[in-house]
């Protein structure tokens, strides 16, 4: 996946040097509880970083980059493009389906740190536009717990609406954004 670079923010492939990333985003329980679910040893995020760094290499341009200040070279933490095998999933128009969707997921962590100074919304919005643009990403989606009223701000902020689940498991809603910037 290439870098792109916003008025304040670096978005660039991770590195096996990037393993302030740990403190930033997995070390800390409150970050982890809304994206991962719970922390991760350094250990784990070496091996996270190699996996991401080999991911980076890719030719689907999809995959994970590390958000950096560019003011000091800072790690405020990570946005992604992603592929999601929704099995969780039913959209109301594909609710009688047999088949699982497949979907392009725009996610996100950042430290604690660095929340509420618009670098989140900063950064999802440069990731936004390039894979509506540049890869022609028809539809982004992201499943946020209805807790996380942060991240519901944010989506809405970038112009996701929420789509009802029909799934017999329901999980609540899937925010959704369609690709208008094409048309």
């Amino acid at each position: 996946m290439q870098a792109i670079e916003t008025e304040r923010l670096l978005l660039r492939p991770f590195t096996d040097a990037d393993i302030a990333i740990h403190e930033v985003v997995f070390a800390d329980p409150e970050v982890c509880r809304f994206y991962c679910g719970k922390t991760r040893s350094e250990q784990q995020v070496r091996e996270w970083l190699i996996y991401r760094r080999w991911q980076a290499g890719s030719s689907d341009d999809l995959g994970f980059l590390a958000v950096v200040r560019k003011e000091d070279g800072q790690i405020l933490g990570l946005v992604a493009l992603q592929l999601l095998l929704g099995v969780w999933l039913r959209l109301e128009e594909d609710a009688d389906s047999p088949f699982n969707p497949q979907l392009i997921e725009l996610s996100y962590a950042f430290g604690r740190a660095f929340q509420g100074q618009g670098y989140a919304y900063e950064a999802c919005h440069a990731l936004m536009v390039h894979g509506f643009t540049s890869l022609r990403i028809a539809r982004l989606t992201n499943d946020i717990d209805p807790e996380n009223t942060p991240s519901i701000r944010l989506v809405e902020k970038l112009g996701f609406r929420p789509a009802a689940n029909r799934h017999p498991d329901n999980r609540g809603p899937v925010w959704i954004r369609d690709n208008d910037l094409l048309g």
